[in-house]
């Protein structure tokens, strides 16, 4: 692996060195290796336009919402192409959680997505999406 040198503040170093031990990082190489993969990925991503990603969705309802459980399951079954696994959690007696992993083309996720967000009884979705880039991070 080749070898990069960088200058920081002391400060920063500090706070890397924090970041390394509470993260458990083996060094601080591959703390910023990872942070750097992190920002790449990002970067990919805001210039994304097509093409396959892989996306974690967090849904939140109300527990007393039984038929937004019902209209997930069905949307989750017409999406069987892209969805590859979800989990249903209780968040103590008041919210469901749902998580939703997903593969396919860009556009498809982000359709499911908007159709989440569209259902009434939502509280919340948050996602987390990835291009899929063969070969990009290999080290």
């Amino acid at each position: 692996m080749p070898i990069v040198s960088i200058s920081i503040t002391s400060e920063l170093l500090k706070k890397i060195d924090e970041f390394v031990r509470e993260r458990g990082y083996s060094s601080r190489s591959e703390a910023i290796r990872d942070a750097v993969r992190d920002s790449l990925s990002e970067y990919d991503l805001g210039r994304f336009k097509k093409g396959k990603v892989a996306a974690t969705i967090t849904v939140i309802s109300e527990h007393e919402r039984h038929d937004v459980d019902e209209r997930l399951t069905r949307l989750r079954h017409e999406h069987d192409d892209i969805v590859s696994a979800n989990m249903h959690i209780h968040i103590g007696h008041e919210y469901c959680l749902e998580i939703f992993i997903t593969e396919g083309e860009l556009k498809q996720v982000l359709n499911f997505i908007g159709r989440i967000r569209a259902m009434r009884g939502i509280e919340q979705v948050k996602y987390t999406m990835t291009p899929l880039i063969e070969n990009r991070f290999k080290e």
